[in-house]
């Protein structure tokens, strides 16, 4: 993965090294680390689109490599394995193997590291499984277990065990009690009278329905957040004619999501934005406050722009990038139109963004002292620009505008999972779906065969952005300062999730788009 990375930057590097250049670039890691060797060149200050780790504004960042070598341990499969293959009894005495290990969800918070992983396992007569197990690890205190309950196998309920060299201490994923409805909208018995009370209640047009089975199909699940269940929907003869929906999608959250992606979605389909010829958003019908369930009419498609992308731009054929060109026109007019409607909701500013990043800073200063200061005067300076180029007003936002929430189907658009739904300035949507359109060509890196990124590649992609922005400032107005800004801290926020979600090997291609970003800003970060 670390060579595939490079190749990435490699190519960032090559801008200015002229077309005669025999040999690629390599890019130098946190410079206190390492001297550059006899193949490598410095990284160039003018003339090209990224300066050195130690020349910008946000070079505290690299800092994030100092985190404490057990901890970074965690995040390599292979470091994991052998530590687990240790400590786990049923792997050292040869009951079992040990075939694979994949951190599946990773996170620092209050000096904790609190995550998940994947093991596929081969047990006697060679029969494969696969276990979800927690772990848990905290920088204050050495590995213990307590409360084992004897006798209880490896992987089932109750079974704990301690990996020492990794400060971790693993257990059975336990029952996610943080989705009390989850059990609910998974057995189809329960789940169809479920629907039926919550549509009936919640869409007087269907105030009669009457479901006669449905099948449900798990379709996103991330354990104690949310997950996404879709319904085929059976009916009886009395449904001919009354347009009841064939598909709908039940969506259950931790916390208040749930509830505030009802409220927006109702305001948009109740707004002028249900009869949109630019894009296509779906039909809210119910929000059950206790389990916490949206439910929607599916809107169709089974792509998403992501997808298209992902699949488009590594060499991808003319038809297929001529394809994805027009429906970023689309996707930037259907933004412009979600901007112009009447829809209302909670007022998000600049304000708020930079607070959340203040406190990632903060928690990541528990594992790395003296990373909050680092980067303190960064972070003024970004709030300088801000308050020295004035947002525009709000307008329905969707705030978390990705082209993984635009859906496809048969050249027409579909926006979704709006649970992020606010009144925010036009930047907030703008910057965040160009910044992730390029966060998405680092992250090949994290495939088995990622493709070779190219120098053409990162160009097609400013392309690609552009006309994206382009076209939305032909139906829409548009503070490029501010895209710019909000751009930034969106790049900037990535490095760190790098960090709190310990993905280490996400560092060096998020520090690289923050800094081609910088030098291409037409603002002055000095």
């Amino acid at each position: 993965m670390v060579k595939k990375i490079a190749s990435i930057l490699a190519a960032l590097l090559a801008v200015g090294l002229g077309p005669g250049a025999q040999h690629a670039a390599k890019v130098h890691r946190h410079p206190a680390r390492r001297r550059p060797g006899s193949e490598e060149v410095s990284l160039p200050h003018r003339g090209g689109d990224i300066t050195a780790p130690g020349g910008t504004p946000f070079e505290g960042l690299w800092r994030l490599t100092d985190m404490p070598d057990w901890l970074q341990a965690i995040a390599r499969p292979e470091h994991l394995k052998t530590a687990m293959e240790r400590s786990i009894a049923e792997f050292a005495s040869g009951a079992m193997v040990l075939e694979h290990v994949r951190p599946r969800r990773s996170r620092l918070k209050d000096g904790v590291f609190d995550g998940m992983f994947e093991l596929t396992v081969k047990g006697p007569g060679g029969a494969r499984r696969v276990v979800f197990l927690r772990g848990v690890a905290d920088s204050g205190r050495p590995a213990g277990v307590n409360g084992i309950f004897p006798g209880v196998s490896f992987g089932e309920d109750g079974w704990r065990c301690a990996v020492p060299e990794l400060r971790l201490v693993l257990e059975a994923l336990p029952v996610d009690t943080a989705l009390p409805g989850l059990a609910i909208l998974t057995d189809a018995s329960r789940a169809r009278a479920l629907l039926e009370g919550a549509i009936r209640a919640g869409s007087p047009a269907y105030a009669d329905i009457r479901i006669a089975g449905c099948t449900p199909r798990v379709t996103r699940y991330k354990p104690g957040s949310r997950c996404t269940v879709v319904y085929r929907l059976a009916y009886g003869p009395e449904a001919e004619g009354k347009g009841w929906p064939e598909v709908v999608v039940a969506k259950i959250h931790w916390g208040d999501k749930g509830r505030i992606a009802y409220q927006g979605m109702r305001a948009l389909w109740e707004s002028e934005l249900r009869w949109s010829t630019a894009v296509t958003i779906a039909e809210p019908l119910g929000f059950l406050p206790e389990p916490r369930v949206l439910i929607q009419r599916a809107v169709p498609g089974k792509l998403t722009l992501s997808d298209l992308l992902k699949s488009s731009l590594p060499g991808g054929r003319a038809e297929a990038m001529e394809e994805l060109r027009e429906l970023l026109v689309k996707t930037a007019r259907g933004l412009a139109a979600l901007h112009a409607c009447s829809a209302h909701g909670t007022i998000y500013v600049w304000e708020q963004q930079m607070a959340e990043i203040r406190g990632r800073i903060v928690q990541l200063a528990t594992w790395v002292p003296g990373f909050d200061g680092a980067l303190e005067p960064a972070l003024a300076r970004l709030d300088a620009l801000a308050a020295s180029h004035a947002p525009q007003r709000p307008v329905p936002s969707h705030r978390s505008f990705r082209p993984a929430q635009v859906l496809l189907h048969e050249g027409h658009i579909a926006f979704i999972d709006f649970d992020g739904f606010c009144e925010a300035e036009p930047a907030v949507d703008l910057a965040l779906f160009r910044a992730t359109i390029k966060q998405n060509v680092m992250r090949l890196g994290s495939l088995e065969e990622p493709p070779e990124p190219s120098l053409e590649l990162l160009s097609e992609l400013d392309g690609l952005c552009d006309l994206f922005l382009d076209e939305y400032e032909r139906m829409a107005p548009v503070s490029r300062a501010r895209v710019a800004l909000w751009e930034t801290l969106y790049l900037l926020e990535s490095v760190l999730n790098s960090g709190t979600k310990l993905q280490p090997d996400r560092l060096e291609g998020g520090m690289a788009l923050l800094e081609r970003r910088l030098r291409q800003s037409p603002l002055s970060f000095a």
